[in-house]
């Protein structure tokens, strides 16, 4: 019996060594060979790759029976309840990975592989969820209509379900700019505007700034400054752009190429040298090629004034870039939960001020005579569909009734894990595609992630100390 809580019976490796391999492997992210020479250097044991797969494999395996095997005390941990965050990523449309998680403590509650987002697949993972750990005191999830059926159930029991405020607004996004920005995005790669001003920059880069060279432009030299404003049109300002719909960076580039004309006034001053006036001139013939295409007005005239429209929306509801899923989570504020409640009232009163304002444009504009696809009808649509989903996130109160936590309005739970999970992943696998391997991952990784929580561990095990222990012990339980 000593022996049996060492060494799984009737193997050759330990219930330590498992341990081991599977923390190396899926919390400090090393690669197979990373750990087969620490074996060998730290423990004298020389194992194959095929054996660390095995052994990587029985971790995730007895993980997930020992997180199963807990669930009374997790249960009875997640106290006065717990906010369901339900998500799901894949790679290049390849089968996917689905979360159900614990929105204030970061666990993964349960996971699973889906072929795809439909409620066939996705409903079966919600229902575990409830019956291992109780209903919910609100769902928060994307706009898919996946989801949405997945969780009717608990909607029909008076469970919140709520929509994240940064889905809705890329929603309402996508919705007022789809149609004229594919037009510009098609219109400019026609042009090859933007293939042209790279090789500008190309000719450039081959003269000096100091003694005459001969090049494209013929023979002289060129300041920097006019390579800065070639660089300037192609790459803006050089800091990293946001998602679509949050950064319309073609319309940025068309706007670019607007004013480059009138920077060059103030970026090249005084006598230029015949390159400079030559290329100043090439990049001219370059950008006035949009003259000659009335097209390009048409589809910027409506991505500026559904711009305008997007961005009255985003600063009625105060959603920041560091709440955007793939912003640095260390430059978002946590904020204190009666601050949070207090600011989504006031976001609400905020959001039912602005529709009637948009009721009272859209009135205006009918008796103007205006269409009535404006961004103003767009907008209303959306809020009238979605705006009861948007609002009532429940809290948590303690013995004197202050506020210590409230639901989170954004989805960030899930997608910042899925963000940390594929960059973990490309650390094990040393790959940046990963198409094909989150496909083949199991599902119970995820619930490996857990093991970075301490509040999840002592439930768990007490320490990762104990680890091996906890392990033995479901086999003397003879779990299944």
């Amino acid at each position: 019996s000593a022996l049996a809580r060492q060494v799984v019976p009737r193997q050759r490796y330990g219930y330590d060594l498992i341990v081991s391999v599977g923390c190396a492997r899926y919390l400090e992210n090393k690669q197979r060979g990373e750990i087969q020479a620490e074996l060998s250097r730290q423990r004298g044991i020389a194992l194959s790759t095929g054996s660390l797969s095995a052994l990587c494999d029985r971790f995730l395996t007895y993980l997930e029976a020992l997180h199963l095997a807990r669930v009374p005390q997790l249960r009875a941990a997640l106290g006065e309840g717990y906010p369901l965050h339900i998500d799901a990523t894949c790679e290049h449309g390849k089968g996917g990975l689905f979360v159900c998680m614990d929105g204030w403590r970061g666990w993964v509650l349960v996971a699973g592989r889906i072929p795809s987002e439909h409620e066939d697949h996705l409903r079966p993972l919600v229902e575990k969820t409830t019956r291992l750990f109780g209903d919910p005191i609100a769902i928060v999830r994307d706009m898919g209509q996946g989801g949405a059926k997945a969780v009717a159930p608990l909607r029909e029991k008076a469970v919140p379900d709520l929509i994240c405020h940064y889905h809705f607004l890329a929603a309402v996004g996508k919705k007022l700019f789809e149609q004229p920005y594919g037009l510009l995005r098609k219109l400019l790669k026609s042009s090859k505007v933007r293939t042209d001003l790279r090789a500008l920059l190309r000719d450039l880069r081959g003269y000096s700034t100091t003694s005459p060279q001969e090049g494209r432009f013929g023979k002289g030299v060129v300041r920097e400054e006019l390579l800065a404003l070639i660089l300037w049109i192609l790459e803006g300002d050089g800091t990293k752009d946001l998602l679509y719909p949050f950064a319309l960076v073609h319309l940025e580039f068309f706007q670019r190429c607007r004013q480059a004309l009138q920077r060059a006034q103030c970026w090249v001053q005084g006598a230029r040298t015949p390159p400079e006036r030559r290329a100043i001139d090439h990049l001219t013939t370059i950008v006035r090629r949009f003259d000659q295409d009335h097209r390009f007005t048409t589809a910027v005239t409506r991505l500026e004034g559904g711009w305008q429209a997007f961005c009255e929306l985003r600063e009625v509801l105060q959603l920041s870039n560091a709440e955007l899923p793939r912003a640095d989570v260390r430059a978002h504020q946590k904020e204190l939960a009666p601050l949070e409640a207090r600011r989504l009232r006031e976001i609400e009163a905020a959001l039912r001020v602005y529709r009637a304002e948009l009721v009272e444009r859209i009135a205006s504009s009918q008796r103007a005579g205006s269409p009535s696809t404006s961004p103003s009808t767009v907008i209303v649509n959306y809020l009238d569909r979605y705006r009861e989903r948007l609002f009532g996130h429940p809290t948590r109160r303690d013995e004197e009734g202050k506020i210590v936590a409230i639901v989170e309005r954004t989805n960030n739970v899930p997608e910042h894990f899925f963000g940390h999970e594929k960059q973990h992943l490309r650390r094990r696998l040393g790959r940046a595609n990963l198409g094909r391997d989150l496909e083949n991952q199991p599902a119970q990784a995820a619930l490996a992630a857990n093991l970075r929580h301490p509040d999840y561990v002592r439930v768990l095990c007490g320490s990762l100390n104990y680890l091996p222990t906890a392990f033995a012990e479901l086999d003397e339980e003879a779990l299944e």
